[in-house]
């Protein structure tokens, strides 16, 4: 008979442990990653407010850049950067907070970007690396299982898995060229996907226009406040990708949209001096 997929093993192995384990909390050994590098320069472009007239030109052009986060997770090179409002029909951003996000309430809506927020994917990631990078093979099931008191072991095990098997393409990619690219984590994919989220809320009425800007800002401050091109913002976001689906077909498209953003002259990313974007939020 054939075996089972070892992430499976995990999860029955965490089961049965689960009761001798609860009543103790395993240490952690801390991530074998090395320490994130000093930044370097940032791209070069264009100023990003540059058509925007009026007083308020630089306010505006601040919060531009603060929305680009989000132009990765939606994937659209024809998305407004611009405004709050996506110009996408309200009723299709309400279908696809409901089908992606499982959220169909204002309150929905706050719970996941507080997630996002501060936990997002960033909290599982650092005991993916761990276990990937650093654990035998064979001993991982064992791992998975110490920390079942605070992940569910067959997300952690598919989330290694993905990564796994994701890694040929990222690095075949050239834009993961380090460990030090892992260790600055997935900050970037959680922000993203916040900002995206809090547009979708506003189009639709989950989020007022105070509440929306709130959340994109203190997303942006994050990432550019940690992040010294968007270079790095892109691989930090493709890694987050990469760690929740894997690779396949969603990968290879991801992959080409970063590379036009980082690389085509006509990208809203071409038209912004990383280091204007990072220290105008």
């Amino acid at each position: 008979m054939r075996s089972l997929p070892w992430f499976i093993c995990a999860a029955v192995l965490a089961v049965v442990a689960s009761a001798a384990c609860r009543w103790r909390k395993p240490g952690v050994p801390p991530t074998a990653l090395p320490p994130v590098a000093e930044h370097g320069p940032g791209l070069q472009g264009r100023v990003c407010s540059q058509a925007i007239e009026g007083k308020a030109a630089s306010a505006i052009g601040e919060r531009t850049c603060s929305l680009l986060l989000g132009f990765l997770h939606d994937a659209r090179p024809t998305l407004n950067v611009s405004t709050l409002a996506t110009g996408v029909d309200p009723h299709t951003q309400a279908g696809v907070l409901a089908a992606d996000w499982h959220i169909r309430t204002a309150g929905e809506a706050r719970g996941t970007l507080a997630w996002l927020l501060e936990e997002g994917h960033r909290a599982l990631y650092p005991q993916v690396c761990r276990i990937l990078f650093s654990v035998p093979r064979t001993a991982r099931e064992r791992e998975i299982v110490l920390l079942n008191d605070r992940f569910d072991p067959v997300r952690l095990a598919h989330c290694i898995d993905n990564l796994e098997r994701a890694m040929p393409d990222l690095r075949a990619s050239r834009l993961l060229g380090s460990r030090v690219d892992l260790a600055r984590g997935v900050l970037a994919w959680d922000m993203s996907r916040a900002i995206h989220v809090a547009r979708a809320a506003y189009d639709c009425g989950m989020q007022t226009e105070a509440q929306a800007w709130a959340v994109i800002e203190q997303a942006a401050s994050q990432v550019f406040a940690q992040m010294a091109s968007w270079q790095e913002v892109a691989v930090s976001y493709l890694l987050g990708r990469a760690m929740w689906a894997g690779p396949g077909a969603g990968l290879q498209r991801q992959l080409a949209f970063v590379r036009h953003c980082l690389d085509d002259s006509n990208s809203p990313m071409r038209g912004v001096r990383y280091h204007a974007a990072r220290h105008g939020v």
